[in-house]
């Protein structure tokens, strides 16, 4: 019979009981023949308990040998791996068969639990052969819960080492070894038994857990909370989930062990001896994510460290709170609900990096629960830091919003959208520069959706690219330029690989929602890269021409493109460094890959070719960036001729686009091709069927089409129909562009067919069919064919002549609402402009007279009729607008036919009494101007509306004269860096010589008695105007301000060439400008360049044939009041009290100017000279006066007072003399002045009498009526004091007498003095007695430190103070004193006997020589001329 397992084990028992000491083989040997027998031995299955006792205990006596025998040979401690291994299966086995009591007494047991110890800690080795066995030894103390034994014999410490095995063992593919070792088993055991298996993980966490709920201790909470935390290098996330498994597991036992250790971490953290202080935030998250109710009680802790001053606790906090809002799908906002509102306020807190750390946290937690209450919360205080007043802030929440739009793209909330793109007009450029990069990111994600059919085109994200034009109005940051923008839109706005197709669906879209700004902005975009593609091409054909011409035009004309060039750039300077690179290589292939791309209209191919090319290069050459970039900008990388087969397929196809959709197709069809008109090649069939088809685009598409006439090729017979009949019955408009396209399209046949119709056009006119049309027509097909219109010229001038004869109808409205005319008008309008365009033609010469055009011209001015034809009262201005429009246009050829009083009348136009007139005229005037297509003398009629009393007027006034100086100081830059001379002409200043001619003209000049100062200053206010503009500019003041001097002075050397009566008035004005830029130029002017020489028009102007001191002489008897420097001054000082354009800021130096020793002849046509005295060749033949000179070396103590009176006393008296002086050698020399002067008082009126009084009469007189006298000591000075107003003593008759110090001799010491009478004198001023003039107003002149002299002098350029010792001292005595009164600052007169080498009183008379003598030491008594802030 066949025995048991059961006996078997008893019989093996009881032979190894029997051996004294078994050797290791035997023992191996029947270890595993009873390990392998107890295996086949199962419980009793008995179901009544009291029978499965009693089985149990049959079993136990059984087996009672064999645990004898291992007990008895010591088995529980062998050091031998295989007996020990062995041991513990077999023990293992016993405790299966015997469970649930323990086969073993107590004292054994631990021997026991620390053979399963280590069986366990063998785990880990997944590749040896026993760990099949090892893993059923695991299992079955997991099943038989023999680990609650070490409970009871208070294995403590076995149980703290086993969980630290159990956590340092567990691997997460243990499940997925075990499941393969046990296949081959599991074929051979029946399917309950494979059902009990469980894996590793689940034996290890079983065990676990029935420990912790039998008895949780503080050390083994410290045990899990430190897996649940490990982050060391070869830790695996299998202990992390064995921690979290066992809190989640044991939550009941586990919560108040945790929440005491998370409570004390929050409350007294230092009093923690674990590490696990530091990581009590992670533990927090850890089980936030298996265990979230045990935080309940620990989350009010985390709520108040939100709250904590410290920024770095709340910053932590925050981060944690939100990893524990960001779980997917776990709502701890409803759970958490005071901890999850504290965190939404954190968006707001004061601090910008925990507003920072917020919106990371809130992307994160938005991006996992993206539905509900709590997500929208978390999307609204993210918007809200959109606008926060940090600009780190804002750009963080720029980037959480574009992240959060290109993961939810089709539901993201649109306002969201638009507060992002907002940020694209951030106050922070920083901000803006990130705004652009995330956005672009944003828009090509929307694209690509787009074009895989997952989202349809929505208006909100169209915005971005709307909004990104805008960044090219942004004028702070280089980086926004059209330069830069034009590589945004060809490189970065669109996905590379998008299709045409899909990439017109966009823009069509971004033009339904495009305003006019950004439309401008893409056209400047558009604009540019045109621009570098035309001088590209011109410079492209210099190259392959550079051996055919001239080596240094070459060079010349290379450098002139390159600058033109390179301002197309982002980096001007670098770009034009690189062209010269490029220029010297001479490379062909790339001139030849260049040449491609500027001839290729198609995207497709220009990509492929642009690829193609820069893989040639290769990244490493050293232009390889520049030619990526030059290839991007000269490639059809925007828009190409593909763009516009689309739209054109489009808008004519049988499944054409919406009707919302139609207009915006069209006007960026328009766009397009306005800038581009060469694209419209190859779709010429379908243009012309969208024109047909169109009227109410009618007006643009043939605009598009005149510009694209000289680059397609079409059948002329198709076109023609149409082209007729929009010259015929179309609009205005349609009629000059079909014109236009006629000529371009008619090709050599152009003068046939346009001589046809021009005999059509004059038949329609004749018979008053449509008549506006008709006369557009004529005007345009006069500038392309001027033969045929010369044929039929005389019909139309007779039929406008007719026009302006005809007298409005009483029947007709008085005026169309829209543009302000009546029909008459109109006509007469109409009439002008086909006359005027006449002769301005685009092709061939006029022959025809214009004498007439300019007499109607010029009488409609004077709104006069013409041959006693009367216009329009009420739309008369209209008429009047069109006539100065039409001299504006005439004159860039027929310039030289405009008579004087035309051009005055066309520059009044400036101050029409119609504030519409005005402002029409002048913006025309101003867009003439900045594209150089008029003479820049017509600039002057700004001056008027600048001093007009409407203030929109004057603040655009203003804008256009500034730009109207900037273009032409960048032209002067541009000639100077091409070594091209500058004309004087040319420079802004010079629109004075004509503006003065003009007032001079003007019927309100005041008349010659008029001695009020108000109606000077309100009448040359234009002049101030313009004179004030000019020298606000700090940068050209330098050469403004002598250029000016230059001008006025040429200006009194000559006469009015229109009317000489009006000769007075320009020199007057000339005066008046000279004091106004010595008061209002804000800067001490030193210049050694002034110009050599003025050219003054030979139609205003002539050579006076009078000398400057009787047209003085003339001018003081007829304006004695203008005449006077005070009068002057008080004009002066009144215009700057009532019109201020810039606020002037104080001056601490005294202004100066200095001009180079040279000739400064007035070139009237011919080279005419002038000097000082302002005498022509003839008057040089004139006598001059002479008088007799005593040169006094010492005092003449012989001289008594009352000597000196009587000869004072004499009249002055001019004699004549052998002293010849030749003007020829005359020249202008004003230089900075070293003399100090000294302000007095002067007397209002300058008489010769006055100057003509004896030295001690004339001192008496300065103390009483204020006559400036200072005589000088001018021993050192010597050229110093050229260009100075004095006064010279003669000793033979005791007179004084004025003139200006103009040269000076070095070798003979000697001055050359130009008096007022016409007399030269030369003299040795150390011999003489001499005074300075100075004829300030003290209540009227500001403290400037500038020396001024009455109205007929010739000294219009400032002197140079210098500061003394004691004039710092007489400043602030005088400045305290006027602060005392409160008065404004004026200037504090010093004391009027105060002069240098002689202090000159009328209580002692001093003889010549002691003045001359005076001691130095009286000069420090002079009081600095100074300004009060």
């Amino acid at each position: 019979m066949e025995k048991t397992p059961t006996q078997t084990v008893s019989e093996m028992g009881s032979r190894l009981l029997q051996l004294s000491r078994p050797n290791k083989g035997s023992l191996v040997k029947s270890l595993r023949e009873v390990a392998t027998t107890l295996s086949q031995i199962e419980q009793p299955r008995v179901t009544e308990m009291v029978n499965k006792k009693k089985a149990l205990k049959l079993l136990e006596a059984e087996l009672k040998p064999l645990t004898k025998s291992i007990i008895k040979h010591d088995l529980l401690k062998s050091r031998d791996n295989d007996v020990s291994f062995l041991v513990t299966v077999c023990v293992t086995e016993i405790f299966r068969i015997l469970a649930p009591e323990p086969p073993f007494e107590d004292k054994y047991l631990r021997d026991i639990f620390n053979l399963f110890l280590a069986e366990f800690s063998e785990l880990s080795d997944t590749g040896s052969p026993y760990f099949s066995k090892r893993a059923k030894i695991l299992e079955t103390v997991s099943r038989c819960k023999c680990c609650l034994v070490m409970l009871d014999v208070e294995c403590y410490d076995l149980i703290h080492e086993m969980f630290n095995i159990f956590f340092s063992v567990v691997r997460e593919h243990h499940e997925q070894n075990l499941v393969h070792q046990k296949k081959d088993k599991t074929q051979q055991r029946n399917a309950n038994t494979q059902q009990t298996q469980q894996s590793l993980f689940n034996d290890i966490l079983t065990i676990m857990i029935d420990i912790l709920k039998e008895e949780a201790s503080s050390s083994l909470v410290d045990v899990i909370l430190q897996n649940l935390v490990k982050e060391e290098k070869d830790a695996t996330s299998a202990a992390n989930n064995l921690a979290s498994s066992l809190i989640e597991s044991c939550t009941d036992t586990l919560e108040p062990l945790i929440c005491s250790f998370l409570s004390s971490c929050f409350m007294e953290k230092d009093s923690i001896q674990t590490n696990l202080k530091d990581s009590y935030h992670e533990i927090i998250f850890k089980i936030s994510l298996s265990a979230p109710q045990i935080l309940l009680a620990v989350i009010p802790n985390l709520t108040k460290e939100l709250l904590t001053d410290q920024v770095d606790v709340r910053i932590k906090a925050l981060n944690l709170a939100g990893r524990i809002f960001a779980q997917p799908k776990q709502c701890f906002g409803e759970i958490y609900q005071d901890l999850f509102a504290e965190f939404l306020r954190r968006f707001s807190d004061k601090s910008a990096e925990v507003r920072i750390a917020a919106l990371k946290c809130g992307q994160q937690c938005y991006l996992v629960n993206r539905s509900g209450n709590k997500a929208s919360g978390v999307l609204t205080a993210i918007q809200e830091r959109l606008l926060d007043f940090d600009d780190r802030v804002r750009t963080h929440a720029l980037v959480v919003a574009c992240d959060i739009m290109k993961s939810n793209m089709k539901y993201v909330p649109l306002n969201l959208i638009s507060e992002a793109i907002e940020r694209l007009r951030d106050k922070k450029i920083s901000v803006r520069k990130k705004a652009l990069q995330k956005l672009t990111e944003v828009y090509q994600d929307y694209c690509d959706k787009c074009s895989e059919g997952k989202m349809t085109i929505n208006d909100h994200f169209e915005h971005i690219p709307c909004k990104i034009l805008l960044l090219c109005c942004d004028k702070n940051c280089e980086e926004f330029r059209p330069q830069n923008m034009e590589l945004v839109l060809s490189d970065d706005l669109f996905p590379r690989l998008l299709p045409v197709e899909e990439r017109m669906r966009h823009w069509v879209q971004c033009f339904s929602v495009m305003n006019h700004i950004q439309l401008k902005s893409l056209n400047s975009i558009l604009s540019q890269k045109r621009r570098l593609q035309i001088e590209l091409r011109h410079c492209l054909a210099l190259w392959g021409q550079a051996k055919d011409h001239n080596i240094e035009e070459v060079q010349r004309k290379h450098k002139s493109y390159f600058v033109k060039l390179s301002a197309c750039f982002p980096d001007a300077s670098k770009a034009e460094g690189f062209f010269h690179n490029l220029d010297q290589r001479r490379d062909t292939s790339i001139f030849d890959a260049l040449t491609l791309l500027l001839d290729e209209l198609t995207f497709t191919k220009a990509q492929t070719i642009r690829e193609k090319f820069l893989k040639t290069i290769g990244s490493k050459h050293h232009l390889f960036e520049f030619l990526r970039t030059l290839t991007t900008k000269c490639s059809p990388s925007i828009f190409s001729s593909e763009h516009v087969q689309y739209l054109l397929n489009q808008l004519c196809g049988s499944t054409s686009v919406t009707a919302q959709l139609k207009a915006p197709s069209i006007k960026l069809l328009l766009v397009i091709l306005n800038m581009f008109p060469s694209y419209l090649r190859g779709s010429e069939k379908q243009f012309l069927k969208l024109l047909e088809e169109n009227d109410s685009f009618a007006d643009e598409l043939i605009e598009a089409l005149s510009k694209a006439a000289p680059y397609i090729s079409v059948n002329f017979g198709d076109y023609y129909p149409v082209l007729e009949k929009m010259c015929l019955e179309g609009t205005r408009s349609q009629a000059k562009y079909a014109v236009s396209t006629i000529a371009s399209l008619g090709g050599t046949s152009d003068q046939s067919v346009l001589s046809e119709l021009c005999e059509m056009l004059i038949n329609s006119l004749l018979g008053g069919r449509n008549i506006p049309t008709t006369l557009q027509s004529l005007a345009c097909a006069s500038q392309y064919s001027v033969l045929a219109f010369d044929n039929i010229y005389e019909d139309i001038s007779s039929y406008v002549y007719q026009v302006f004869q005809e007298e409005p109808s009483d029947s007709q409205p008085p005026c169309d609402q829209s543009s302000g005319c009546c029909n008459s008008c109109k006509l007469k309008i109409y009439g002008l402009k086909t006359l005027v365009k006449s002769f301005l033609p685009r092709r061939g010469q006029v022959v025809r007279k214009i004498d007439d055009l300019l007499n109607i011209l010029k009488k409609t001015l004077k709104s006069q009729g013409y041959v006693g034809i009367k216009s329009c009262e009420d739309t008369g201005a209209h008429v009047r607008l069109a006539a100065a429009k039409a001299v504006l246009l005439l004159s860039r050829k027929w310039d030289l036919h405009i008579c004087p009083e035309t051009f005055r009348l066309t520059i009044l136009m400036g101050k029409d009494s119609n504030a519409f007139i005005t402002r029409n005229f002048l913006t025309k005037l101003h867009k003439l101007l900045t594209e150089h297509m008029i003479p820049s003398r017509y600039a002057c009629a700004f001056s008027f509306s600048v001093s007009g009393p409407c203030r929109e007027l004057q603040d655009d006034s203003i804008r256009y004269i500034n730009g109207f100086i900037k273009n032409a100081r960048r032209e002067a830059t541009t000639c100077r860096n091409l070594d091209q001379g500058e004309s004087l002409t040319d420079c802004p200043a010079y629109m004075t010589v004509f503006l003065i001619h003009v007032l001079a003209h003007d019927p309100e000049f005041p008349p010659e008695d008029c001695t009020d100062e108000h109606v000077y200053a309100r009448f040359c206010s234009p002049l101030f105007s313009v004179l004030q503009v000019l020298l606000s500019i700090k940068e050209t003041i330098k050469e403004t301000v002598p250029f000016l001097f230059c001008i006025f002075r040429a200006i009194k050397r000559a006469e009015d060439a229109v009317n000489a009566r009006k000769t007075t008035r320009l020199h007057i004005l000339a005066d008046i400008g000279c004091s106004a830029v010595n008061t209002l130029k804000s800067l001490a002017v030193t210049s050694p360049q002034a110009p050599r020489s003025v050219l003054l028009p030979s139609s205003l102007y002539k050579l006076s044939l009078t000398s400057m001191s009787d047209n003085q002489k003339k001018a003081k008897s007829h304006t004695r009041n203008a005449l006077e420097q005070s009068f002057i001054e008080r004009v002066i000082h009144i215009f700057q009290s009532q019109i201020s354009l810039y606020d002037q800021s104080c001056q601490e130096d005294t202004p100066a100017v200095v001009l180079e020793d040279r000739v400064l002849p007035t070139l009237l046509g011919n080279q005419i000279e002038t000097s000082m005295t302002g005498s022509t060749e003839a008057s040089k033949k004139i006598t001059r006066c002479s008088r007799k000179r005593t040169h006094l070396g010492l005092p003449e103590k012989s001289a008594t007072a009352g000597e000196k009176t009587n000869a004072s006393s004499k009249r002055c008296k001019t004699g004549e003399g052998p002293e010849m002086i030749s003007c020829d050698s005359l020249s202008l020399r004003t230089v900075e002045s070293e003399v100090p002067i000294k302000k007095l008082e002067r007397h209002s009126t300058f008489s010769k009498e006055s100057v003509g009084a004896s030295v001690s009469n004339n001192v008496t007189s300065a103390k009483h009526s204020g006559v400036v006298s200072a005589l000088k000591d001018i021993s050192n000075h010597g050229e110093t004091i050229i260009g100075q107003r004095i006064k010279l003593l003669s000793p033979t008759d005791g007179c004084f007498y004025p003139g200006t110090v103009e040269r000076f001799n070095s070798k003979s010491n000697s001055h050359k003095i130009v008096l007022d009478n016409g007399d030269v004198e030369l003299v040795c001023l150390e011999s003489e007695s001499w005074e300075t003039l100075s004829h300030e107003s003290m209540g009227t002149q500001e403290i400037l430190g500038k020396e001024t002299e009455s109205f007929g002098s010739r000294n219009c350029v400032p002197e140079m103070t210098h500061t003394h010792a004691k004039a710092n001292d007489q400043k602030q005595k005088t400045t305290t004193k006027q602060q005392k009164k409160k008065v404004p600052a004026k200037l504090i007169p010093p004391p009027a006997n105060s002069i240098k080498g002689k202090l000159v009183s009328g209580e002692a008379s001093v003889s010549l020589s002691e003045v001359t003598n005076t001691s130095d030491a009286i000069g420090l008594r002079r009081s600095r001329r100074h300004r009060i802030s």
